[in-house]
């Protein structure tokens, strides 16, 4: 069991899906967590839990909730980047502004903006393992046929922001992991705004077809707290699928 006693570690989208699952985990390893969210949580009575809204494709936003947590703990050791939203299946064609923005604008711009953020407060320390990054990419990262092409090209691109962090940072005490998750029983196509597109629904069926099943939020949970602590591990790409990916 990961001892993260005193350690702070910061994660968006927490309120609900992957998010909440990784939060909880880590304070039930004795971590301080600051839980961001664009959804307003209630305070909460555990000492150890922040609640900070925070609308992470904004980076005044997100400035502002680093500020938040410095100011009530004196350090960030862990980002876990899961916050996210789902396209509605739109191939290039059919794709709106609106719609290509709002998805590239959560699942890249804001992975970003934290990341950005929190790189600066690391390379203040002296230690010399200064922090650790964990992003929640998805199998959509690496396939092509799983999601529309908006939430395709974003996570596409989130794999590529991840490796070249973890590189860039190497030899600085910065260590950047990626989790690519395949199906998991999450809201994230609840909370979307329209039906989706039938063509494109349609069209990636055969592909999804294929799944052996949903993963569930606390496994990917734990695939990350594995990926935000193990001693040495940078530049991982880590598949939770179910064997999805090797079909």
């Amino acid at each position: 069991m990961a001892d993260l006693k005193d350690k702070v570690v910061l994660v968006t989208g927490t309120s609900n899906g992957i998010g909440a699952a990784t939060a909880q985990l880590f304070l039930s390893h004795g971590a301080k967590v600051a839980a961001l969210d664009v959804v307003d949580a209630s305070d909460s009575s555990s000492p150890d839990l922040l609640n900070i809204k925070c609308d992470v494709s904004s980076e005044e936003s997100v400035n502002a909730a680093i500020t938040q947590v410095l100011n009530k703990w004196p350090t960030i050791d862990i980002v876990c980047n899961v916050a996210g939203v789902m396209d509605q299946f739109e191939r290039t064609g059919d794709i709106s502004n609106e719609m290509w923005n709002r998805v590239l604008n959560v699942n890249l711009h804001g992975p970003l903006n934290v990341m950005r953020a929190a790189i600066k407060h690391f390379l203040t320390k002296e230690a010399e393992q200064k922090g650790r990054i964990v992003n929640v990419g998805s199998l959509a990262s690496v396939k092509g046929g799983t999601a529309g092409v908006a939430y395709t090209t974003s996570k596409h691109a989130l794999l590529g922001l991840s490796r070249n962090t973890a590189w860039m940072y190497a030899k600085e005490g910065i260590q950047t992991n990626i989790l690519l998750p395949g199906g998991v029983a999450t809201e994230i196509m609840k909370n979307s705004r329209v039906l989706p597109d039938k063509v494109g629904l349609d069209t990636v069926m055969p592909t999804m077809a294929t799944q052996c099943g949903n993963c569930d939020p606390i496994d990917a949970a734990n695939a990350i707290l594995f990926l935000a602590t193990a001693v040495g591990l940078n530049g991982a790409e880590l598949r939770i699928d179910k064997g999805w990916s090797v079909a």
